[in-house]
């Protein structure tokens, strides 16, 4: 009995292992379709995908980086006599992308992405999204229902998003006047676009600046979430 488990147990490794990896292909390349009914529908992929798996590009034509953001943020201190003061912006990203160059195996980088992506997920918008609105009807149907999902989620990942950073911004206030100080942070994301590739001959700072003020929001008290020493 146990010579035919041994004769057999290599085989059926094989079978699992196939299936497994079939399994896993199968998933990504659902995850990897561009957005449709489908995808909408079935939405239950992502919680195998994420966040070991997750995919930062798609098989039909990403579109390329076109522009770099960066989060400033502003603190609101009460002092010691009772008033209050509100501080000059101060750039939090590009210490941690030049802490991250420094060390590449350094926790900057996790730090950074946390900020990266919770900014993505903010301004982030599906343009298929926006086509499949211009079908929306007056009466109750799929298409609708799966917009209003959409929708839903999306609005709720903003919010994540935005409480994500309210943390960063107040973490970093700490680190730079001391802990207990803040009352109040706000945030002002910049976005710089890349000129165009018809005017690639120039330098990136000659693209279009823009920036867009977050509302004043609480002070939250947090764990550190790194101490590094770089120059600001």
């Amino acid at each position: 009995m146990n010579a035919r488990i041994h004769a057999l147990l290599p085989g059926l490794t094989l079978v699992i292992l196939v299936l497994a990896l079939s399994f896993h292909f199968l998933m990504t390349a659902f995850y990897l379709l561009p957005m449709n009914p489908l995808k909408l529908r079935f939405h239950a992929y992502a919680a195998y995908m994420q966040p070991f798996f997750r995919q930062t590009w798609t098989l039909f034509a990403p579109d390329p980086v076109s522009d770099t953001r960066l989060l400033l943020v502003a603190c609101r201190l009460k002092l010691d006599d009772g008033t209050f003061a509100e501080m000059p912006y101060v750039d939090v990203t590009t210490p941690f992308r030049q802490a991250h160059y420094a060390n590449r195996f350094g926790p900057a980088d996790r730090v950074e992405r946390l900020q990266s992506g919770a900014m993505r997920v903010i301004f982030q918008r599906d343009t298929l999204i926006d086509r499949l609105e211009e079908h929306r009807s007056n009466t109750s149907s799929d298409l609708n229902e799966l917009l209003d999902y959409v929708h839903e989620r999306d609005a709720a990942a903003r919010q994540r998003g935005v409480a994500t950073l309210n943390r960063v911004a107040s973490d970093h206030c700490d680190q730079l006047y001391g802990s207990g100080r803040t009352v109040a942070t706000q945030m002002r994301m910049v976005i710089l676009e890349f000129p165009r590739f018809s005017q690639r001959h120039l330098p990136d700072d000659a693209g279009t600046l823009r920036h867009f003020d977050f509302p004043w929001a609480p002070y939250e008290a947090v764990d550190p979430l790194v101490r590094l020493s770089v120059q600001r």
